[in-house]
């Protein structure tokens, strides 16, 4: 009784943040041309050719920033979870599987660092390359239970730092030139290619902990 009253107010609470949200949506003004006339001006400027590209890793960056820090702490507050809430698969390996992963997952790698890379030119960029590789880690979890099985812990959790922290460091880093993630035209590009190319692994890891780690809770 107590559980289902629990999961009436949960609902309830997110049904009216649901309907503030859309009023807020709602009441919103009409779009100001500035702000996009001011992106197009700077773009050459910017590293990348594309203008969500620019604005998330140069002209906005500290924004994605916070964004990746709070991927990482929705990953601490699964691992505070308890043990038995971990994943345990129960699929058994065969050699028609295994085949399929083993032939699948290079090509799920392949149009991952496609979407990075493409990034800087058209849509695509690190999230939408890390969801991609994420889905291929689950792929090949999912089919080889025990793969990857035998890796420390603390390699992991470099791994799901690791973005944060390079994302940081070259913020520090920029300090030096003038302001935090302010990059010079000459660095741009590099620094943007680098910056999505470590959050493209670390946030794909960290997404596939998600399902593996979560997925199992109510079982």
């Amino acid at each position: 009784m107590k559980r289902k009253f629990l999961h009436t107010l949960i609902y309830s609470g997110a049904l009216l943040v649901f309907m503030l949200l859309c009023g807020t949506l709602l009441s919103l003004e009409t779009f100001d041309p500035v702000i996009d006339q001011q992106i197009t001006a700077h773009l050459q400027d910017s590293g990348v050719s594309h203008e969500v590209t620019a604005v998330l890793l140069n002209f906005r960056a500290l924004d994605t920033l916070l964004e990746v820090g709070v991927v990482l702490l929705a990953l601490i507050a699964i691992y505070t979870l308890d043990p038995h809430f971990r994943h345990r698969p129960h699929s058994s390996e065969n050699t028609i599987t295994n085949t399929f992963v083993a032939l699948l997952f290079p090509l799920i790698v392949l149009c991952s660092f496609y979407l990075l890379y493409s990034g800087s030119y058209q849509s695509g960029g690190a999230f939408a390359a890390a969801a991609l590789l994420a889905g291929g880690i689950i792929i090949v979890r999912l089919v080889k239970p025990g793969y990857l099985s035998e890796l420390q812990e603390l390699s992991l959790r470099f791994v799901y730092v690791s973005g944060l922290l390079f994302f940081v460091g070259v913020g520090t880093g920029t300090l030096f030139l003038g302001a935090f993630l302010e990059y010079r035209n000459t660095m741009a590009t590099f620094l943007i290619v680098s910056i999505e190319t470590v959050l493209t692994v670390s946030l794909g890891v960290i997404l596939a902990t998600y399902f593996i780690n979560a997925v199992q809770r109510f079982k």
